[in-house]
């Protein structure tokens, strides 16, 4: 999951994530590599690319589990880039970044705000749904 804190930043991208629980641990592909584990073992953890670019900072979340019996990783897995618990987790770092307020500044990397969802009034809407799908 991709979302894109536009400029200005309140702080460099290592203290904003440090500010969410992130660990700095390595750079790929001209990107920083940042992690938050779960428990005290490295695995599962959530994994979070950032770069900047001229628009702000991009945050690129997965989940990392690792198969105890089988030593195979998730990456080809559709649940580590999306749904309920990397939704969770995009919203409690954006928060963490900027606070509550800011949250409807931010957007999916193409720049395009996503658009609003119709829904019947008998469905509860969820925190995500409330903040991000009201774009």
């Amino acid at each position: 999951m991709k979302r894109l804190i536009p400029h200005p930043l309140p702080d460099t991208p290592e203290r904003l994530m440090a500010k969410a629980g992130y660990v700095r641990h390595c750079v790929e592909t001209g990107r920083a590599c940042y992690h938050r584990r779960l428990n005290e073992p490295p695995f599962p953890r959530f994994h979070a690319y950032t770069a900047l670019t001229d628009r702000g900072m991009e945050v690129d979340l997965h989940f990392d589990a690792l198969d105890s019996i089988g030593h195979q990783g998730n990456h080809d897995k559709a649940w580590a880039y999306e749904g309920g618990r990397i939704d969770e987790e995009m919203r409690r770092i954006l928060e963490a970044i900027c606070g509550r307020l800011c949250l409807k500044e931010i957007y999916h990397p193409s720049g395009a705000p996503s658009m609003p969802n119709v829904e019947s009034p008998a469905k509860k809407r969820s925190l995500f749904d409330l903040i991000f799908k009201s774009m």
